[in-house]
């Protein structure tokens, strides 16, 4: 990772972050962004106190005139760009008819057009150094989920876009990767959106949650081995199996735990004041 320059979307706090400071800790550059520029700037000093290399780029990648400046800024600031982990995003927790059509706009922005954009303007540059497009996606992205259709949708458009990019940059020598994330340790500045769109705490207790920092180690292993797909937790790599030959079996046991489902995804929501 020495010396390689890396750009990573939506890393002002949470997972990006961490696969940031994962990654400058083994030498790489990093180039932070997210779209409130004052928490970004504090992300980029506590790095640099660290003795962390990083910049910090504030744009918003669900515009494409953003992604473009984005990657166009990185170029100019370092000449390079190695590395691209299309990490933003968020979640919608709610039932589908009852989610308003702005919310289900911003899920798809943030979730799949971010990526798009981004990965458009850095694809040329990341072939030309034989680097490595890493998607950040979701277990949600393997099998529909009740009550996350939307993110679950998004996730899963994710999963196409690299199979299609995989094969169309075949001989390049680009690395295209995807990573399948379970539930993680939120961090507390982390909100989600509901059927109405309005920001929410995300429900705790569906799952067994992985620790961050864990999560973005995997991620930097899978770059340096330049492992396609990764499926994070062991009831991550049984769902995957299970949607794969047993898809029927998931769904049955989806719907045996709909009650559950519900009241932990949406009865059990703390609205922002």
């Amino acid at each position: 990772m020495k010396g390689k320059v890396a750009l990573i979307t939506g890393s002002s706090y949470g997972i990006g972050r961490e696969i940031a400071r994962e990654l400058a800790s083994r030498g790489a550059r990093v180039v932070l962004n997210a779209r409130n520029a004052q928490r970004l700037q504090q992300t980029a000093i506590a790095f640099r106190e660290s003795g962390l290399e990083a910049e910090a780029i504030a744009a918003d990648v669900t515009r494409p005139e953003e992604a473009a400046r984005l990657v166009r800024e990185t170029l100019e600031r370092f000449g390079r760009l190695d590395i691209l982990v299309s990490n933003v995003g968020t979640n919608l927790f709610g039932e589908f008819a009852e989610t308003e059509a702005e919310a289900m706009r911003r899920i798809v922005e943030v979730n799949y057009l971010a990526a798009l954009y981004v990965s458009r303007e850095a694809i040329k540059e990341l072939m030309a150094r034989k680097g490595s497009l890493v998607f950040i996606s979701s277990l949600a992205g393997l099998h529909g989920l009740p009550y996350l259709s939307i993110y679950s949708s998004a996730k899963m458009a994710l999963t196409a876009l690299a199979q299609s990019l995989r094969i169309e940059t075949h001989g390049s020598g680009l690395h295209l990767g995807i990573a399948y994330i379970g539930a993680t340790k939120a961090d507390p500045e982390k909100r989600v959106l509901n059927a109405k769109g309005e920001l929410i705490r995300r429900p705790e207790g569906v799952l067994k949650l992985e620790p961050i920092p864990e999560v973005a180690r995997k991620v930097v292993r899978q770059i340096e081995r330049r492992q396609y797909k990764l499926v994070h937790t062991p009831i991550g790599k049984l769902n995957d199996f299970a949607s794969r030959y047993f898809p029927g079996l998931v769904s049955w046991a989806l719907r045996r735990n709909l009650p559950k489902l519900r009241k932990r995804m949406i009865e059990e929501h703390v609205y922002e004041e």
